[in-house]
């Protein structure tokens, strides 16, 4: 008898069919007899492979006031994602692998999807220990500062990348090149720190870097920068720098905006979108702040917002009205982030992983009061999304109508 089955699914390719599940894993695809220990009739919901979203900052710890692992993972399963990669500029940074231990007990004690965690690239880092300790990778290494990570030099960007590189590691990097001084509005936001710097930086570190090295570009915002990219490289989009643009702000100095790298003109966010089949991964970069933290004047407020929730709803809805394609927002959220890390991907196959999301009928206006991170608030609030109703990880329920489990979910250890 099935763990459960998901009755009367739609697939992506069209199929209504029965998905049977037993030990996390896809027992049966295709008409059953209904027999199972828990038995969901999905009234023909579509049914997706749930997301990996491999660049999130889940917080917690002396950050716990702006997200901890139970909110932040009840908002990866209420938007459809099975998996989180934390980055490692937490406090303190995760640089040894005492402090990565703690990480990962932390998160094993409140998380509600699978994670992994990765390991920091400074100028400290015990890279060997952590491998050993279960990084999933290392980064993102900051080629230039931002929240909770500062600017490493060339001489150090060469040193850590030949250590991960002969490990066999992932190196995920933030490429920016920032200019000094205060900044007081979005539009001053994006020119301190320019697209121009950010392909810059990405060829400093691909000249930095050894042949072997495994780079992958976090939250790239312009495509002048794909051209930058080393064969064998890989790189991700962030959600807001293909919806969101400093122009289209309501508030010039909208500290809900701000985020590293900065939101770029409404011509940049057109051609960023337009490129979209160009893309390997869209990741969130889930960073939230306090509200009290982004009400402070725009040049002490801090950059990052929310979004791990948000992302799939948003590309669900282009792919609701047309202007996405399914097939291609799997190969973003699911299949190359899997491939890139490694990680075994959810199919419709008997035997694959059971990691799925059923879908809504229609999208609704995004309400950062029905949403579930802790900081309480959202840049799209009043844009369109389409959320799922169901999320199932490891074979479990984690998200049901309203209701999470803990059930499913896991550590990834690298």
């Amino acid at each position: 008898m099935a763990d459960l089955i998901l009755a009367d699914v739609r697939l992506p390719d069209g199929r209504i069919t029965d998905i049977s599940i037993k030990d996390g894993r896809v027992s049966h695809i295709g008409s059953s007899d209904k027999n199972g220990a828990e038995v969901i009739f999905c009234k023909n919901r579509l049914c997706v492979p749930a997301a990996t979203d491999m660049h999130v900052h889940m917080r917690d710890g002396t950050q716990k006031a702006k997200e901890d692992w139970k909110t932040g993972t009840q908002s990866a399963v209420a938007g459809g994602v099975a998996t989180v990669v934390d980055q490692p500029n937490s406090v303190p940074a995760i640089d040894n692998a005492e402090i990565f231990s703690k990480r990962v007990e932390l998160a094993k004690s409140q998380a509600y999807c699978r994670f992994a965690v990765n390991g920091s690239l400074n100028d400290t880092a015990d890279i060997k220990g952590l491998a050993e300790a279960g990084v999933l990778a290392f980064g993102e290494m900051f080629a230039a500062p931002s929240s909770y990570g500062s600017a490493l030099t060339p001489e150090v960007i060469a040193r850590v990348t030949k250590e991960a590189a002969a490990l066999g590691k992932l190196i995920t990097v933030h490429a920016e090149e920032v200019a000094p001084g205060m900044v007081h509005s979005l539009a001053e936001h994006a020119a301190s720190r320019p697209a121009s710097g950010e392909t810059k930086t990405i060829s400093l570190v691909n000249s930095l870097s050894p042949r072997n090295a495994k780079l992958h570009y976090c939250h790239i915002s312009s495509t002048d920068s794909f051209s930058a990219m080393k064969a064998g490289s890989t790189f991700e989009v962030a959600p807001h720098h293909l919806f969101l643009s400093y122009e289209r702000a309501e508030n010039p100095a909208d500290t809900h905006m701000r985020m590293n790298p900065p939101l770029r003109e409404e011509s940049e966010r057109k051609s960023l979108l337009a490129a979209f089949d160009k893309i390997d991964v869209i990741a969130s970069d889930h960073a939230p702040h306090t509200i009290a933290e982004k009400s402070a004047e725009f040049a002490s407020a801090p950059s990052g917002i929310p979004g791990v929730e948000t992302m799939l709803p948003l590309l669900m809805n282009e792919v609701y009205a047309g202007r996405l394609n399914l097939n291609a927002v799997i190969e973003k959220t699911v299949t190359n982030p899997n491939r890139i890390l490694g990680i075994e991907s959810p199919a419709f196959v008997p035997g694959a992983r059971a990691d799925f999301a059923l879908y809504a009928e229609s999208p609704v206006k995004i309400d950062a009061e029905n949403l579930h991170s802790k900081c309480r608030w959202s840049p799209y609030e009043g844009m369109y999304g389409l959320f799922p109703d169901i999320t199932v990880v490891s074979g479990v329920c984690a998200w049901k109508e309203g209701e999470f489990s803990r059930e499913g979910a896991c550590f990834l250890r690298g």
